[in-house]
C-alpha cells in the first residue's frame, strides 16, 4: 500500500471529502450549494397552499433537478448534472410563462430573476456539455488554431 493511499485513511472526515469532490472545488462545493437550495425551493414550492397545477408541476421539476444536481456534482458525474440542469431549465421556463402570463407582473425583479436563472443553468450547461460523463477520464482538449 502507498504512503498516499494509508494517509487518506487516516484523514480526518473532512479532508477525506474535500479530496472526493470534483475539480474546481470552490465551483463544486457552490454549485452544490445551489442544486439544494433549488431542492428546498422545490419542496416549497409543493407544500405551498395554492391550487395551481403549474406551481406543483415547477416544484417536482425543481426536486428533481435539485436532487440530480446534489447526487451528480460533488461526484463529478456529469450526465447526472445535466438531467438536472434540463428539469431545472423546464421548472423555470414554467415559472417565466406564468409569470408573464399575469398580466402586468407584479414587478420586473420577477421576469429578471427568472431570467437570471435560466443564463446561470445555460452558462453551466455549455461549462459541463463536453466533459466526459466518468470523472476519472481526462478532459477533451480543445482543438487550436491550424488543427484539421
Amino acid at each position: 500500500m502507498s504512503r498516499d493511499a494509508d494517509v487518506t485513511k487516516q484523514a480526518p472526515l473532512i479532508r477525506r471529502v474535500w479530496a472526493m469532490l470534483a475539480e474546481p472545488k470552490s465551483v463544486t462545493v457552490l454549485m452544490t450549494g445551489a442544486y439544494a437550495a433549488l431542492l428546498a425551493l422545490g419542496f416549497w414550492a409543493i407544500g405551498d397552499a395554492s391550487t395551481m397545477g403549474l406551481r406543483d408541476m415547477m416544484g417536482g421539476l425543481l426536486i428533481a433537478g435539485g436532487i440530480c444536481g446534489v447526487l451528480g456534482c460533488p461526484t463529478g458525474q456529469w450526465w447526472i448534472e445535466r438531467a438536472g440542469l434540463v428539469a431545472i431549465s423546464a421548472a423555470f421556463a414554467v415559472h417565466l410563462s406564468f409569470v408573464v402570463a399575469i398580466s402586468p407582473p407584479d414587478g420586473p425583479w420577477e421576469v429578471a430573476s427568472a431570467l437570471g436563472l435560466l443564463l446561470l443553468v445555460a452558462t453551466r450547461w455549455i461549462r459541463i456539455r463536453t466533459l466526459p460523463a466518468d470523472p476519472t477520464l481526462p478532459r477533451p482538449r480543445l482543438p487550436e488554431a491550424g488543427d484539421e
